[in-house]
């Protein structure tokens, strides 16, 4: 357990260091996920396959930094294309389950 808190308290805070300097990442996971790589010093895919961050992580960190600390926000319309998008997702899961 004590690994796993270490590893999402120094993930968090690099995610969090990247929403702050780069605004374009607080709109897309993927940019985030790239430039917290960047920032540990990957230059190419096999650098970032090395470093094992794992994109679901900074992914659910973001969601708290964001949606329940309320910080680094996205844009209005960031924020309404993800919200449909959570809808049409539930709607589909719950035709498959």
């Amino acid at each position: 357990m004590v690994n796993i808190e270490k590893e999402f308290k120094t993930v968090k805070e690099l995610v969090e260091y990247c929403l702050e300097k780069f605004e374009e990442t607080r709109h897309s996971d993927t940019l985030l996920f790239l430039k917290c790589c960047e920032m540990l010093g990957a230059e190419t895919i096999q650098q970032i396959k090395d470093l094992k961050l794992n994109m679901i992580s900074v992914h659910k960190i973001r969601q708290v930094i964001q949606n329940k600390e309320k910080k680094w926000l996205p844009s209005e319309s960031v924020k309404r294309i993800r919200k449909e998008r959570e809808k049409e997702i539930k709607k589909f899961m719950g035709k498959v389950g």
